[in-house]
């Protein structure tokens, strides 16, 4: 095997991995585990619907932002430059300050706080832990490297000594009330929760960067379609490892979840099956997964976020380190509304912006591969929809 393939599989490798560490955050921790926990021995549906909204949703975001080569604002922008402007500040602010870094930061310190001395206020750890985030953020071209080939190892090492744990002579699963079409349907719901679809469209141009400016020895067009395989190799990876994980997750949550204590909190459930396995110093591994996932996610998250922040709103002003600064403290304000209320918040957004999106990733391929200049029309009919279906919902309710 020559070196130029043997770099390539290496490159394909760490990308893949670190596309899973940024995907792997809060919300894909923890939904699952609430989801199989509810769905007991209808688990099986529940996990199907949670693979193709957590899973497949974030593959298509990928390709799609993929053909555009990860040119985000391209991708948006036709539905319109404002339109498209409007899109990318909701998304980089579901992703960034008021969604999933706040969310990560309350994950965090709710699985470690049994093991940090009394005096350690959630405050405190907040500002610890993003002067240690803001330290990986800074490192922006070692970021893939970092993740992909020594962050991501620790975390599936961690969280796959739990589930091959679970899975040792389980208990059966709790009788569920639900229907197999119900649980199915609790299943969509959770895999848009995860916020990975949205997630796919900033992610995609972050880990392209790592590919594109390598030397593939060949001309200009053949560079490009050497890129994209590249990167669908690495999406496929990652998709790979992350369904592994949504199937051990929510089947471990519907083994153990009946015979833990009912007083924990959604954002303890993983440390509390670790509890009921490992013992006390042994659930300290739950806890190491935890951290090592909300890094891996937050450092990205928070890089992007920071990019966008100094070109788009303060156009190349403030430096590099004021912008992610300015990300940190803002999602330290949110943190304290603590996972349920940060989730309470995003649900309502995510019902309408998801339908839209999907539809909008559909028509820019059907644009990229076939050159038919598609209505646009579809999209604001389902963003429209989906508004109109949430607020009826919440009237009748």
């Amino acid at each position: 095997m020559s070196l130029s393939i043997v770099r390539k599989q290496s490159n394909v490798v760490a990308a893949g991995l670190a596309l899973f560490s940024m995907f792997f955050g809060a919300g894909d921790l923890i939904w699952p585990l609430i989801l199989g926990g509810n769905a007991g021995d209808k688990n099986f549906f529940a996990m199907m619907g949670l693979i193709f909204t957590g899973v497949s949703l974030p593959l298509l975001g990928l390709i799609s932002m993929m053909l555009f080569e990860g040119h985000y604002r391209a991708f948006f922008e036709r539905i319109g430059k404002v339109p498209g402007i409007i899109l990318i500040f909701i998304i980089q602010a579901i992703l960034g300050p008021i969604g999933s870094i706040p969310r990560l930061a309350t994950l965090s310190y709710a699985t470690l706080k049994p093991y940090l001395p009394e005096i350690v206020s959630f405050t405190f750890f907040t500002i610890v832990a993003g002067v240690l985030v803001l330290l990986f953020a800074m490192k922006k071209r070692r970021i893939i490297d970092i993740l992909g080939l020594l962050l991501t190892p620790v975390l599936l090492a961690s969280l796959g000594m739990i589930l091959f744990l679970g899975f040792q002579n389980p208990p059966p699963a709790e009788v569920s009330s639900l229907s197999p079409s119900e649980a199915f349907s609790e299943g969509l719901r959770v895999g848009y929760n995860t916020l990975d679809l949205i997630a796919s469209f900033i992610f995609a141009p972050f880990v392209l960067s790592h590919f594109i400016g390598m030397d593939y020895g060949q001309d200009p067009l053949m560079a490009r379609r050497e890129v994209f395989k590249q990167m669908v190799k690495a999406s496929l990876l990652a998709a790979g490892l992350l369904s592994g994980m949504y199937v051990g997750l929510t089947y471990v949550a519907s083994f153990y979840t009946p015979i833990l204590d009912i007083g924990h909190a959604p954002e303890e459930r993983l440390s509390a099956i670790a509890m009921h396995l490992l013992g006390s110093k042994g659930a300290f591994i739950a806890c190491l997964a935890v951290a090592m996932t909300c890094l891996t996610t937050a450092i990205p998250l928070v890089s992007i976020c920071g990019e966008y922040i100094k070109h788009d709103l303060m156009q190349g002003k403030g430096g590099d380190i004021f912008p992610l600064v300015i990300t940190l403290l803002i999602s330290g304000v949110i943190a304290n509304l603590g996972f349920t209320g940060i989730a309470n918040m995003l649900s309502p957004v995510l019902v309408i912006l998801c339908p839209g999106l999907i539809v909008l990733s559909v028509l820019n391929i059907v644009y990229k591969l076939y050159d038919k200049e598609l209505t646009n029309t579809p999209v604001f009919a389902a963003f429209g929809i989906s508004m109109a279906k949430h607020f009826y919902e919440k009237i009748t309710m």
